[in-house]
């Protein structure tokens, strides 16, 4: 049997037409989609709203068991994903979560399926992921361990896994977050970088869009660990510029190719690779903390970190 899928999308219509027909290719015999409201006052919203729901209706014409959650209200994009995968498990053990945006070549879904089945009763193994951008190999099979910092665009999980998801990480401060990546073993700017982004949920949830670090930090708090490919399995094609957080063109995730991976090699070693790792938080979340960008920046790293020690606020050197 195939693994159900859940698609969350929004107000995108040509987006969720070309993610349909690969999904189409998969054919799974049961479809969740979770679509999030229009915001308030917005008048595109309602009728690109509208216009995605007659996307979905008009696009799954094979035998398929399909369930809708359309929210009259907007909850934004952090809450709003959150809530479509948590009503996804409440009617499935396990699953494949795919966005709006995210393109899945059809040997993801094949890996997705395998993985659940393989490792669906460890419960170190969190989730499973699809993207790989570093153009290396990791490890001496066709996917590697990871301590799952990467984007979650095609995706699976379980539910057990998604049971520990906290979107608002109250109980969690700097020093927890800090001792728990040290024993990750990352590197003081990772540190830095994840114990920022962790302050900015506590604030305001990265301006109410944002998940996806919440759930990685919510895996890392029980020592947990992801599986991702080594060839890229999804090309994200939302890349643009009304995109809340695929705004860059130039990134090096948009719109990547994507490539086999079968048949499967399960690698011999099952420990996270750090330096994949690390690869990719040079590459996509923090690349001018590194290198020579990363040379040139350290008197502002030193700055912040003075300033934190000593309880300062406000600026001595400008960023």
């Amino acid at each position: 049997m195939k693994k159900p899928v859940l698609l969350v999308t929004f107000n995108r219509p040509e987006l969720t037409s070309t993610v349909l027909r690969a999904i189409r290719e998969y054919e799974p015999e049961v479809l969740f989609v979770f679509q999030d409201g229009a915001r308030e006052g917005n008048t595109q919203d309602i009728e690109r709203c509208q216009q995605v729901r007659t996307v979905i209706s008009e696009s799954i014409d094979w035998k398929c068991d399909v369930h809708t959650l359309y929210s009259e209200v907007n909850l934004g994009c952090g809450p709003g994903p959150a809530r479509g995968i948590s009503w996804f498990f409440e009617h499935v053990d396990e699953g494949i979560i795919i966005e709006d945006d995210a393109v899945p070549h059809i040997d993801f879904f094949e890996f997705a399926a395998q993985m659940l089945d393989r490792y669906r009763n460890d419960g170190n193994v969190m989730c499973i992921g699809s993207m790989q951008l570093e153009g290396k190999r990791y490890g001496d099979g066709s996917y590697y361990f990871s301590r799952m910092n990467h984007t979650l665009c095609a995706w699976a999980t379980w539910r057990r896994a998604w049971g520990i998801f906290d979107i608002k990480l109250v109980d969690l401060n700097r020093k927890e977050l800090n001792s728990v990546l040290r024993r990750y073993k990352c590197d003081l700017r990772e540190r830095e970088y994840w114990c920022a982004r962790l302050d900015e949920i506590h604030k305001d949830g990265l301006h109410n869009s944002s998940w996806d670090q919440q759930f990685w930090m919510s895996i890392w708090r029980r020592g947990g660990k992801g599986i991702l490919p080594n060839v890229n399995l999804c090309s994200n094609i939302g890349f643009c510029e009304d995109s809340t957080h695929t705004w860059n063109s130039n990134s090096p995730a948009a719109a990547k190719k994507t490539s086999s991976i079968l048949p499967i090699i399960h690698p011999t070693d099952e420990s996270i690779q750090r330096l994949a790792d690390r690869d990719f938080q040079r590459i996509y979340f923090d690349p001018d903390n590194y290198g020579k960008k990363g040379r040139r920046r350290l008197k502002y790293r030193l700055n912040r970190r003075l300033k934190r020690l000593l309880g300062h606020e406000g600026s001595w050197i400008k960023k």
